[in-house]
């Protein structure tokens, strides 16, 4: 099936999101984790995207570290979410 040049693009916004918001997930239940270690977490944070993100946000060792990152991160969370379900409705059009 061959997508026309506005379709391949629309294709790779949606995976750029959809990435965003799984790379932002991953690294909200490591930190998560770390808070509160009967929580799981994935090995997947391993992963070079989640570790820069975890370095950005930097739950460092402390509770209060970890509670800062987790609130950022829940807020990158929630726009990467409106973001994913925002190019999904404009994809609404292809169909």
């Amino acid at each position: 099936m061959n997508l026309s040049p506005e379709e391949q693009e629309y294709q790779n916004r949606l995976l750029r999101a959809f990435e965003n918001v799984r790379t932002i997930s991953m690294a909200l239940n490591y930190v998560e984790h770390l808070l509160d270690p009967n929580k799981p977490y994935t090995p997947a944070m391993n992963t070079p995207t989640v570790k820069a993100l975890l370095n950005e946000v930097k739950p460092g060792s402390s509770a209060e570290q970890g509670r800062a990152a987790v609130r950022t991160l829940q807020e990158r969370l929630t726009a990467a979410n409106n973001e994913y379900q925002k190019i999904t409705e404009e994809g609404k059009k292809f169909s």
